[in-house]
C-alpha cells in the first residue's frame, strides 16, 4: 500500500463509494480506508442524499454505473444541474469500456477499471483527482474579489499580461483610485456603507472599461486599478467618480501612469499610478497625471527597491533606539526604548524612513525588514543583558502587512526563544496604519500575543485610523499618545483637554500611557502633572545608536 505521512493521517479526505454490490464495496474500501475517510451508499439516491446532508464534506465520489433505484448515469445527469455537486468530483466505477463515453459526455472527472488489481495506482489516481478538485476551487475562489467580484489583485496582473497579449500593438494606461480618507467613511457611516461605496465605484468603472476596453481589479481595501487602451483623457471616468462619489459624502483620488512603458513589469506600473494617486493631498484636485517629477520619485523609489535585498545583506539598514522614560517617580528613569529603522546607504546616503517605509509596506518588503529588525533587536537585548544583568524592555513595531502573516508569532517566538529574551520585555507596537485595514485580525493578534506573554502598544492613538472603539475591542497593555496633540498643544488649549482624557481613559484600562515627540521643559511639565506615566522625544533624547544608548544603560 501506499506509505502515508503523518499530515496525511491528520486530514483524511472523505471519499463516498456508490456501489449495490456490496462485495465489490469492500474490496474498494479495504484497498482505501488507510489513506481516505470512507463513506458508504448503495444506489444513486442515497449518494445524492448523504452529499446534500454532509454539507460540503465529501472531497470524491466513486460512483457505479448500474444500480437500482437511480443508476449512476441517473446521477451524472442530476449533477449537470446542480452548482454544489459540480464541485466534487465524480469517478466512474466500470468493467464496460462502451459505456465511458456516456459518462465522460455527462461530466465524469475520471474512470476506474474493474476488478480493482492495482490499489497504488487506484489511491493515487483518487488523491490526484481530490487535489486537483481543490486546487481548482481555491483558484477559482481567489480569482475574483468577493466584494467587488473584479479581479484579486495577484490575477489582476495575470490578466494585464493577458491584455498585453491580446493588444500587443496598443498603448495602454494604468488608473489608480481610492476614496481619501477612506478610514473615516467607516468610522463614520458603518463598514455596510463604506461597502456601497466601493460597489459604486466598481459599477462606473466596470461601464467604462466596456466602452474603452480595459480591464479592473482590487488591489486592497479602497483601492481599485484599470488597466485599459491609451485614452487621450479620461475625464469622462473621472468626473463620473468624482461626481457620484462625491453624493455619497466621500471623495475619490485618480491617478493616471499613461503610455505605460511595455518594457516594465506590471508590478511597477501599477506602482506608479499609485504613487501619482496617493500624491493628491487636496480633495479638490481630485486627478493626478504621472509626469517627469513623479517618475524621478518612481525611478528612485525603484533603485530602493533594487538595492533592499543588497543592503539588507550588508547591514545596512541599522536599528537606532530611542529613550524612553518614566516620570512619576521621584526621579525620571530609563525604563524602555522604541526600536527605529535607519537606512544607510552607500550611494544614497541616509534614506529617510518616510521615504522607504510607506515603499516596502506597499510592495511587501516591509516584512523581510520587520524580521531583520525582530532579530537584531532581540540580539541587542541578549548582549545588553550580558553587560549589565538587564533587559531593558525594548518596543518594535508590527507593520499593517504583518497583521495579515499567520505565521508572525510562530516566527516572533522563535526569536525571543533564540535569544533567551523574556517575553514582557519584548514589546510589540501595532502602527496606526493597521488601524482600519483589519481590525478583525488586529484584535486576533493581540489577544495571542498577550497570551503568549508579549506586551501590547497601540501606536499614536488618535491620529485618525484608530478610535475609542479600537480600544474597547483591542486588549493592550501601553497607550502611545499621537505626538501631533502634543505638538499643537501650544496652538490649540483643546489638545491639552483631549491629551489629559486619553491618560485618564489608558488608566481605567490598567495600561501605561506613553506621550511621544516630547520636546520642551512645557510639555515635560504639562504631562508630568497630567499623570503621564512615560514620555519619549527629543526632550530626553533623540533616537541612538546602540553605542550610545548603550551609554544610557551604563549611567543607569
Amino acid at each position: 500500500m501506499v506509505d502515508l505521512k503523518e499530515k496525511d493521517l491528520e486530514s483524511k479526505r472523505r471519499v463516498l463509494i456508490v456501489d449495490d454490490d456490496e462485495i465489490n464495496g469492500d474490496i474498494l474500501s479495504a484497498i482505501l480506508s488507510d489513506a481516505f475517510e470512507i463513506r458508504r451508499a448503495y444506489n444513486g439516491k442515497e449518494c445524492l442524499d448523504i452529499i446534500h446532508e454532509e454539507h460540503d464534506v465529501i472531497d470524491l465520489v466513486l460512483l457505479d454505473v448500474m444500480m437500482p433505484i437511480m443508476s449512476g448515469i441517473d446521477v451524472l445527469k442530476v449533477r449537470q444541474k446542480d452548482a454544489k455537486l459540480k464541485r466534487i468530483p465524480f469517478v466512474i466505477m466500470t468493467s464496460e469500456k462502451e459505456i465511458e463515453k456516456e459518462c465522460f459526455l455527462l461530466g465524469a472527472n475520471d474512470f476506474i477499471k474493474k476488478p480493482y488489481d492495482n490499489p497504488d495506482i487506484i489511491i493515487a489516481r483518487i488523491a490526484r483527482m481530490i487535489e486537483l478538485s481543490e486546487d481548482k476551487s481555491v483558484i477559482k475562489e481567489f480569482k475574483k474579489d468577493k466584494l467587488t467580484n473584479l479581479y484579486s489583485f495577484e490575477f489582476f496582473k495575470k490578466y494585464c499580461h493577458q491584455f498585453d497579449i491580446k493588444y500587443p500593438h496598443d498603448a495602454k494606461d494604468m488608473i489608480s483610485i481610492d476614496i481619501h480618507g477612506f478610514h473615516l467613511v467607516n468610522e463614520l457611516y458603518g463598514r455596510k456603507y463604506g461597502d456601497q461605496v466601493i460597489l459604486e465605484m466598481v459599477n462606473i468603472i466596470n461601464a467604462y472599461i466596456r466602452k474603452v476596453s480595459g480591464i479592473a481589479g482590487r488591489v486592497n481595501s479602497d483601492v481599485l486599478a484599470v488597466y485599459c487602451l491609451h485614452q487621450d483623457n479620461h475625464d469622462e471616468l473621472a468626473n463620473t467618480l468624482n461626481e457620484k462619489i462625491k453624493k455619497m459624502n466621500a471623495h475619490v483620488r485618480i491617478g493616471i501612469y499613461p503610455n505605460v512603458d511595455p518594457n516594465i513589469e506590471i508590478d511597477i506600473a501599477i506602482g506608479r499610478a499609485g504613487a501619482t494617486r496617493t500624491s493628491i493631498k487636496d480633495i479638490n484636485n481630485f486627478v493626478a497625471i504621472f509626469d517627469k517629477e513623479a517618475q524621478d520619485k518612481a525611478s528612485f523609489n525603484e533603485k530602493l527597491v533594487a538595492a533592499f535585498e543588497k543592503s539588507l545583506s550588508n547591514k545596512e539598514f541599522k536599528v537606532f533606539y530611542q529613550p524612553k522614560y518614566s516620570i512619576q517617580g521621584p526621579k525620571n528613569t530609563l525604563s524602555s526604548a522604541e526600536a527605529l529603522v535607519r537606512w544607510f546607504h552607500p550611494e544614497y546616503g541616509m534614506v529617510s524612513p518616510g521615504d522607504f517605509i510607506p515603499l516596502f509596506e506597499t510592495n511587501g518588503l516591509i516584512q523581510q525588514l520587520d524580521r531583520y529588525i525582530f532579530e537584531e533587536v532581540a540580539r541587542q537585548m541578549s548582549e545588553w543583558h550580558e553587560k549589565y544583568q538587564r533587559y531593558i524592555p525594548v518596543s518594535v513595531n508590527i507593520s499593517r502587512v504583518d497583521v495579515f502573516n499567520p505565521y508572525l508569532i510562530d516566527e516572533i517566538m522563535k526569536i525571543v526563544a533564540k535569544y533567551h529574551i523574556p517575553h514582557d520585555k519584548y514589546y510589540l507596537e501595532i502602527t496606526e496604519s493597521a488601524f482600519g485595514v483589519s481590525d478583525e485580525n488586529i484584535i486576533k493578534l493581540a489577544k495571542e500575543l498577550r497570551s503568549k506573554g508579549f506586551k501590547v502598544e497601540i501606536d499614536d492613538f488618535g491620529s485618525g485610523y484608530s478610535s475609542l472603539n479600537t480600544l474597547s475591542m483591542i486588549p493592550f497593555d501601553v497607550l502611545k499618545i499621537d505626538m501631533g496633540f502634543i505638538r499643537k498643544m501650544d496652538s490649540n488649549p483643546k489638545n491639552k483637554e483631549i491629551i489629559k482624557l486619553i491618560i485618564d481613559i489608558t488608566h481605567r484600562f490598567d495600561a501605561i500611557s506613553v506621550a511621544e515627540g516630547v520636546e520642551t521643559e512645557e510639555h515635560y511639565k504639562f504631562l508630568k502633572d497630567s499623570g503621564c506615566d512615560v514620555i519619549q522625544g527629543y526632550y530626553f533624547s533623540k533616537p541612538l545608536p546602540a553605542l550610545d544608548f548603550e551609554e544610557l544603560l551604563k549611567k543607569e
